[in-house]
C-alpha cells in the first residue's frame, strides 16, 4: 500500500507499507522479488510505490536482507535495490544488527531515499523496554527518528 503525504511547505512524501509473502520456497522468494519491483518500478498505476519528492518504505520484508542474502533471492534483491538507487536502510542491517524476529533474523525494516536517522526495536535494543509486556505478535516494532540526509 502507498499513501502520499502533501507537505505544508510543498512537496510530497510517499509512504509504502510493505508486507512480503511468507515462506522460503523458490516460488515464495520470486513472489517477494516481484513485490519489490512494485515498490521500485510500478505499483500498478505506472508509477513505483515509492514515488514523490521523498519516500519511506517500511514493513515486514519477510526476509533478512543481510543474513539471508546468499540463500534468498528477495533478500539479495533488497540489497541490489539499495546499491543501485538512492534508497538506504534506516533500520539496522548487517551481521551486528540485533535479531528482532525469532531471535535469529531481521525482517522488519525502514528504508528511505531522503531520510536517515536511527531506529530501535523496543524489547530488543539494549536499554529500550518493550512497548507492552504482553506478547501478541511474532514481530517487534521498529521505532525510528528520521532526519533529512
Amino acid at each position: 500500500g502507498r499513501a502520499t503525504i502533501e507537505l505544508v511547505g510543498g512537496g510530497t512524501i510517499s509512504v509504502v507499507s510493505f508486507h512480503g509473502t511468507s515462506g522460503i520456497s523458490l516460488e515464495e522468494q520470486q513472489c517477494r522479488v516481484a513485490q519489490i519491483a512494485q515498490v521500485f518500478d510500478d505499483i500498478g498505476d505506472g508509477l513505483p510505490g515509492a514515488t514523490g519528492d521523498a519516500a519511506i518504505i517500511m514493513g515486514d520484508l519477510n526476509t533478512d536482507p543481510w543474513r539471508l542474502r546468499t540463500v534468498d533471492a528477495s533478500a539479495a534483491e533488497w540489497l541490489r535495490r539499495t546499491d543501485e538507487t538512492d534508497f538506504a536502510f534506516v533500520s539496522a542491517v548487517g551481521p551486528d544488527a540485533a535479531p528482532t524476529y525469532a531471535g535469529r533474523v531481521n525482517i522488519d525494516h525502514v528504508l528511505s531515499d531522503r531520510y536517515g536517522g536511527s531506529c530501535t526495536a523496543p524489547g530488543v535494543t539494549e536499554g529500550v523496554p518493550p512497548v507492552l509486556e504482553a506478547v501478541f505478535f511474532d514481530h517487534k516494532p521498529i521505532v525510528c527518528d528520521l532526519v533529512a540526509r
